[in-house]
């Protein structure tokens, strides 16, 4: 029995295209309607109108080919790769046309259980299946048909124009945080309906516009608090508060303490002996009165004269790693010192324990509240988009490039244990390993590479890396995380480095 109106499907046979990197094929107009996939490379495809502009197809996501019309399909990867056709008809007037024509006429949807459904599809003839076989076929091409269906009659808006519109509203809230700002102005801005507004900021920042608005206000009033010149009145209108009471009771719901009791111990000044601690200072809104380089201790020349930058900040406080005995006693002298182990700890701890030592557990704990929702949000964006696909992880400095192994806890513990980036066989028995040029990183028979660009490089240097690492046989791909700078193992930089992994997995165009 049918439904009037709607015509049922008729599975007609599949087709698989071998195509190596940079091909384009021009396919010619086909009597049935065709859905496509290709799992292990991007693809651009545009049908046969000059009108029409080219649309890019990740990998993994389908696509429909009308009947009747011809279409050019370009492979964007360097390895070879295979393109599922599956021809049917069936597909009713109402089911084509239904929403908006996607540009270039080809419509994209996403099917996740398709990867494990082509095998279903290719290897055998149709005129060779049994009768499960082919009803099997004809329960899968129905759930296709339904998710493309749904994708026409409930069309987004373009992917690339939605994605810079909510890169311009995250920016618009960082840069005017403290002016009054309207989420849902914001949402109408957007070209989409609010509830889509919302879950798409969402996916992009792990949290709501004005949970992120809330958090880049309070985050900021940290700094002012703790500046013994800025009263908490002064704090409240600098973030975009005009109402100092509300901005106080605000700020001890989500600190778990008065911005007074914040401002008490905050200000209290610091001296921050290891580079790495700023950063998790930071999150906790203080800025060390002193910090000193990488190694200070070694340069025996230049001992007394740190000695004495130390003396006159006339700090309340002295953290330092380990130190000769001698230096110790010498610091203690100056201030109250803290011997902080970093090596033997994570960075969550090191961070948990300062916010101890300084009163601030509470401020702490928000913070990473707020973390774990990134990270949570990161996770997913990574199992969708990676989906297994093991990621050597190599940090490149001028000059060099180390691979970071599964032995040691700068990386693993954010991208291999919390993100669920999958790591290749190489990197098992591996801390880290440093290499002088990317062809040997290469000899580690490792496909795919997250490259951590530690140094302020151009986009020709990326643009040249990636063509050295595709230059091998293979379906290889890489991921460029833009640093700019060494990457240093604390909050501050944990939290930039998931930010632009979402940053970068948000938007097809950043995915290669």
């Amino acid at each position: 029995m049918h439904t009037a109106g709607f015509a049922p499907l008729q599975y007609q046979g599949s087709d698989e295209l071998q195509l190596a990197g940079g091909d384009r094929v021009g396919l010619p107009a086909h009597a049935s309607d065709r859905f496509g996939i290709c799992l292990h490379a991007d693809l651009r495809a545009a049908l046969d109108d000059p009108r029409g502009r080219a649309v890019r197809i990740p990998a993994g996501e389908m696509f429909h080919l009308p009947a009747g019309r011809a279409a050019a399909i370009e492979q964007l990867s360097s390895g070879r790769a295979s393109l599922l056709l599956v021809s049917f008809s069936g597909l009713s007037r109402e089911e084509k046309e239904g929403g908006r024509m996607a540009p270039g006429g080809i419509q994209r949807f996403r099917v996740p259980q398709m990867k494990n459904w082509v095998s279903e599809f290719t290897g055998t003839l149709a005129a060779d299946w049994s009768l499960p076989d082919y009803y099997q076929a004809q329960s899968r091409l129905y759930a296709i048909a339904s998710a493309y269906t749904n994708a026409r009659l409930h069309p987004a808006r373009d992917e690339a124009e939605l994605t810079d519109c909510l890169e311009q509203t995250r920016q618009r809230i960082r840069d005017n945080y403290d002016a009054a700002l309207d989420m849902e102005e914001l949402a109408r801005n957007s070209g989409v309906s609010s509830t889509r507004f919302y879950k798409m900021f969402r996916k992009m920042t792990g949290l709501s516009p004005l949970k992120y608005l809330t958090t880049r206000r309070l985050s900021a009033s940290l700094r002012l608090l703790a500046d013994p010149n800025v009263s908490v009145t002064e704090a409240a209108h600098s973030v975009g508060y005009p109402d100092e009471y509300y901005f106080s009771r605000l700020f001890k719901k989500q600190m778990g303490l008065t911005p007074t009791d914040y401002a008490s111990r905050a200000q209290v000044s610091v001296a921050a002996l290891c580079a790495i601690f700023r950063g998790d200072l930071a999150v906790l809104g203080i800025t060390p009165r002193v910090t000193l380089t990488r190694d200070w201790d070694l340069e025996t020349d230049n001992l007394e004269q740190y000695l004495q930058e130390i003396r006159e900040a006339r700090p309340d406080r002295i953290l330092s790693g380990p130190l000769a005995d001698d230096l110790i006693a010498e610091l203690r002298t100056i201030a109250p010192l803290t011997v902080y182990r970093w090596h033997d700890h994570s960075w969550k701890k090191r961070l948990a324990d300062f916010a101890e030592l300084l009163g601030l557990e509470s401020v702490a704990r928000r913070w990473l509240a707020d973390f774990e929702s990134k990270s949570d949000n990161a996770r997913q964006h990574v199992e969708e988009r990676l989906q297994d696909t093991p990621f050597l992880i190599v940090g490149v400095r001028q000059g060099n490039f180390r691979v970071y192994g599964k032995l040691r806890r700068k990386f693993t513990d954010l991208l291999y244990d919390e993100l669920h980036f999958q790591a290749p066989p190489a990197a098992d028995e591996i801390g880290f390993l440093d290499k002088p040029d990317v062809r040997e990183v290469m000899e580690l028979n490792s496909e795919h590479v997250l490259f951590l660009i530690e140094f302020p490089a151009d986009d020709e240097f990326c643009a040249g890396l990636e063509r050295q690492w595709k230059s091998k046989p293979g379906e290889r791909r890489c991921m460029f995380i833009r640093l700019g700078e060494p990457f240093l193992y604390n909050a501050e930089m944990h939290e930039r480095l998931v930010d632009q992994i979402v940053d970068y997995l948000f938007s097809d165009d950043r995915t290669k």
